[in-house]
């Protein structure tokens, strides 16, 4: 990151996710904060904001869109669980490949300890695949269908 210099200090070797340390760099960037310590038990960063790299106000207001990438929009689990396409054996499916979907829309549950959370796309477009088999074990994050 070109607006913050950050330094991790550590004391049993734990680093911080590199993911979190960005993350809080970001925040502190946006509320114009020039300097924040954490620490949690072993671990302590610091960040400071560079004010001789940030933009002036007209450069800020630029905004570049960030191109989509190329293909479909992959959907990941957000819970870990069995997968199934419908809310019970049986009955008809959710939704079917090759079928539009709106944002929201459920496309199936996934079932984990006798509770069947709603799997909700956050996007519309044609369901082109479903990537997982209905009554597959599925992880936080595993990609579950592709939109386009």
């Amino acid at each position: 990151m070109n607006d913050a210099r950050v330094s991790a200090m550590t004391g049993n070797g734990e680093i911080p996710s590199t993911a979190g340390v960005r993350a809080l760099a970001e925040l502190c960037m946006q509320a114009g904060v020039e300097e924040i310590q954490a620490s949690d038990g072993a671990w302590s960063v610091r960040l400071r904001l560079d004010t001789s790299a940030l933009q002036t106000g007209e450069a800020c207001a630029q905004v570049t869109e960030l191109a989509e990438p190329e293909g479909p929009y992959v959907f990941l689990s957000q819970w870990v669980g069995v997968f199934h396409r419908s809310a019970e054996a049986g009955m008809a499916q959710y939704v079917e490949e090759g079928q539009s979907v709106g944002e929201s829309d459920i496309v199936g549950v996934i079932a984990a300890m006798q509770l069947q959370h709603e799997v909700r796309v956050d996007r519309a477009g044609i369901l082109q695949r479903f990537l997982v088999q209905d009554g597959t074990a599925v992880e936080f994050g595993q990609p579950l269908l592709e939109i386009s």
